[in-house]
């Protein structure tokens, strides 16, 4: 053998070892860490978020979830950074990242149908406003609703952009269509800090632009529900969109109703008595929390619901013990 051969012998005998380590490490701190969390700052510490969850499927996580903003969990998921997030059902990133949402099989999460919550007084100062937006009633399917989601996040158009078109292709306005003159007073539309509230925000205030003389102020990428909330009852904004099931647990404090109606009708009636605050007709879409994971690594360990994943926290769990 002559000495050249040797040395790469030797040479590929030293990288097989290096390999087998680093693999061995990996497998190694896997095995101990189990599936890796990552949640949004709200959904760790709403109840019909992980704490609620966690109770309701009787498991919680190895190492404890990492809070991480929305747009980043799904960037982390896709990079192999997590294993689950707590992801929403019309996000256009789970196509965009061939993600999977696992099935709710025992019915935690409550509906979430997104609708236009907006102040008494102000229903009272400008009364068109409830025609104006019902007119979007029903208009937006989860489908759509993702489809608009999609175009922000993967394609990077803006969310003006998005709602514009959206608007335009339901004949809401014209394609030529401008806004009124703005001689009939100042309408604040207000959002939370996720995509999906931008382009609803945009859809609600271009809508009132080109269907009014009002002037639309927006003051959306406020924050999390509570900030959103306390500013609609504060005054400092007039209206946004809210979701029935959020309303219900996370302002309300009650507890979960499955049915759709039921929970939009409980919600209607007690957010007028107790803050006169108006909820108008749902749009259409439900977006529910959901968990969610990559489809290849669903596949592999066969988890397809939320009993599955804590089933296998479960062993995890029983491992490190």
């Amino acid at each position: 053998m002559t000495l050249k051969t040797r040395i790469y012998l030797i040479g590929a005998v030293l990288l097989l070892a290096v390999l087998a380590l680093v693999l061995g490490d990996r497998l190694f701190r896997g095995e101990q860490q189990g599936l890796r969390a990552a949640f949004n700052a709200e959904f760790l510490v709403r109840p019909d978020g992980y704490p609620g969850l966690s109770r309701h499927y009787a498991f919680s996580f190895p190492s404890e979830p990492v809070q991480m903003d929305t747009g980043l969990m799904y960037r982390a998921l896709a990079d192999d950074g997590v294993d689950v997030i707590c992801g929403f059902a019309t996000d256009g990133r789970i196509k965009a990242y061939n993600l999977f949402t696992l099935e709710d099989d025992k019915n935690f999460f409550p509906p979430y149908f997104a609708a236009p919550l907006i102040r008494g007084q102000t229903l009272i100062r400008f009364p068109q406003l409830a025609a104006i937006l019902n007119r979007l009633a029903g208009r937006i399917d989860d489908t759509t609703m993702q489809r608009l989601n999609y175009r922000v996040d993967d394609h990077g158009e803006s969310p003006y952009r998005v709602a514009r078109d959206f608007l335009v292709e339901q004949k809401l306005i014209g394609a030529n269509s401008e806004p009124g003159s703005g001689s009939g007073g100042t309408v604040v539309v207000g959002g939370k800090e996720f995509t999906e509230q931008e382009v609803l925000g945009e859809i609600i205030a271009i809508l009132i632009e080109n269907n009014s003389d009002l002037r639309v102020e927006r003051r959306l990428n406020l924050g999390g529900t509570m900030i959103c909330f306390n500013a609609l009852k504060s005054g400092d904004i007039d209206l946004y969109v809210e979701y029935t099931g959020t309303g219900l647990v996370t302002i309300l404090k009650e507890k979960v109703i499955h049915q759709p109606q039921k929970a939009f009708d409980f919600v209607k009636k007690e957010f007028v008595d107790r803050y006169d605050l108006v909820w108008l007709a749902p749009l259409g879409f439900n977006n529910t929390y959901t968990l969610t994971m990559r489809k290849a690594q669903a596949d592999e360990l066969n988890i397809k619901t939320i009993s599955d994943l804590a089933a296998k926290v479960g062993q995890s769990l029983r491992k490190d013990q």
